[in-house]
């Protein structure tokens, strides 16, 4: 018989949540080899605001539960319509207090993947240690391969699941979320940014997006950025290249729909 825990009574010790670190690194082996993640977490929140967790960081994550880290996510907002998004941790502005708190546990460069589906949605945390920031480039140009590990993950991890189901959890404080009132715009535009490294924009470039959004000039744009408009319109040029786009119009139209 399936049964639902309340977080203030859930046994660190020894729930299954914390009990399957060894099934978990097998599992994420062929990520851990080639991008060097090895921190991984998952949580599933039901349609009824229930929820299964699966972590191989069990110190780090019953410092987050504990903590009460989970009121300060963008990930753990109940009664909330998620779509389908891949999000760079470092883009996360609301995230800086989880952040600090995960690398002092070894964990800093991730991505968190949503999965949306009939039930629920799925979150996969994918993070490795503070030395390997340039693992951040390396999924960012391999995403089909991470896609390719979470349809893996849900295949091979059904008995493991099934067990899970019938050990649910419930956060007493959930509806507490500092966040509660962030909307899905905002977790729109953190998905967006994420998408953008994909275009192998420049710091220079993607500075440049937000003044176009807001209606500048080369010239102005120059101004603020303290270089040449010349220097602004080669990197206009370079983003409508690298994003396929073929005017500046379409460009800021299509920043304007994800920021406005």
């Amino acid at each position: 018989m399936n049964k639902i825990t309340s977080w203030a009574n859930l046994d660190f010790n020894n729930h299954l949540f914390f009990n399957s670190v060894t099934e978990i690194n097998e599992l994420i082996q062929p990520i851990d080899k080639y991008f060097g993640l090895d921190s991984f977490n998952y949580h599933k929140t039901f349609n009824d605001n229930s929820q299964i967790r699966l972590t191989n960081k069990i110190d780090w994550y019953k410092h987050y539960l504990s903590q009460k880290l989970y009121l300060q996510s963008i990930f753990e907002l109940p009664a909330f319509n998620y779509s389908r998004s891949r999000i760079i941790w470092t883009n996360i502005n609301t995230h800086s207090v989880i952040l600090h708190d995960a690398e002092k546990f070894g964990i800093k460069h991730g991505i968190t993947i949503i999965e949306p589906n009939h039930d629920g949605y799925e979150f996969f945390f994918l993070g490795t240690t503070t030395n390997n920031s340039s693992a951040i480039n390396k999924y960012l140009s391999n995403f089909q391969l991470l896609d390719k590990f979470i349809q893996n993950f849900k295949l091979a991890n059904q008995d493991l699941q099934a067990k899970l189901y019938a050990n649910k959890t419930i956060a007493d404080d959930w509806s507490g979320n500092e966040l509660k009132f962030e909307s899905i715009n905002e977790i729109d535009k953190y998905s967006f940014l994420t998408e953008l490294y994909q275009y192998r924009l420049t710091t220079r470039e993607i500075e440049c997006l937000p003044l176009l959004i807001k209606g500048y000039t080369s010239k102005q744009i120059a101004e603020c950025l303290k270089i040449s408009h010349r220097t602004v319109e080669d990197y206009v040029n370079n983003i409508k290249s690298k994003m396929n786009i073929a005017t500046k119009n379409e460009l800021i139209l299509l920043l304007a729909d994800q920021f406005a």
